[in-house]
């Protein structure tokens, strides 16, 4: 094991990888500034901002889960331990996960790229979709963190896969239904008729089960390999 792949303190505790400040948001940093630098130079260069508007919204929507919970985590830090609080802002970090790995869906779009963009369209939409999940399986690392010491280890790992689940459905709703997140506030009666005549479309079962199954697998291995750390390189 490389000693240089961790982190250690006065203390001398060893630490997970990502137990400096910043240093998670540093990375999702560098690849969201280099997204949006490789959607705007096609703009640039086509004249078709097409690209660049559905890309940039989707991962601002990426973003906003992770948001929450840092400032959930902040507000904890500082001493406001509201349950209540904790729970109205984990509702909400729930409703828009989805919106984090939802951008794998826009390859999509790769089927109706010209040829003569289609490596770059290809790149650009693989670093975005790799973003927007990376954004995601971060902010679930932190709510695993929050509610650990609160609910136990096994009783926080059902909970987190079952969020993962949750979101393979949420990409459903959003890729077929056309459903968005804050349509829980705006049209909560016809969410839900949505939501119970989708579990008699087999397809919703399908994408709920096969996005839900690997996104509970990717976390996992994110978990693993995060709060592993001193086993992680050998």
């Amino acid at each position: 094991m490389h000693s240089s792949s961790l982190i250690t303190y006065n203390t001398g505790t060893v630490l997970p990888r990502d137990a400096r400040p910043g240093k998670g948001l540093r990375a999702l940093t560098l690849l969201t500034i280099t997204g949006l630098g490789l959607v705007t130079m096609r703009g640039l260069l086509t004249g078709n901002w097409w690209f660049f508007i559905m890309l940039t919204w989707n991962l601002c929507l990426a973003w906003f889960p992770l948001g929450i919970v840092l400032v959930l985590r902040d507000l904890r830090q500082s001493g406001f331990r509201s349950k209540w609080l904790l729970m109205g802002s984990l509702g909400l970090w729930l409703a828009f996960l989805p919106n984090a790995p939802y951008i794998i869906t826009d390859l999509y779009h790769i089927k109706n790229i010209p040829a003569p963009l289609l490596w770059f369209d290809t790149m650009s939409l693989f670093l975005f979709a790799l973003t927007g999940l990376l954004a995601g399986l971060y902010s679930a690392l932190i709510v695993h963190r929050m509610l650990r010491p609160l609910m136990g280890s096994w009783l926080t790992w059902a909970v987190l896969l079952s969020c993962q689940i949750l979101s393979g459905f949420g990409i459903y709703l959003g890729r077929f239904g056309r459903w968005n997140s804050w349509d829980i506030l705006t049209s909560p009666s016809s969410l839900t008729w949505a939501i119970v005549r989708a579990y008699q479309d087999h397809l919703s079962v399908k994408l709920t089960m096969g996005y839900g199954f690997v996104l509970v697998v990717l976390y996992v291995a994110f978990y693993w390999y995060i709060e592993h750390d001193d086993q992680s390189i050998q």
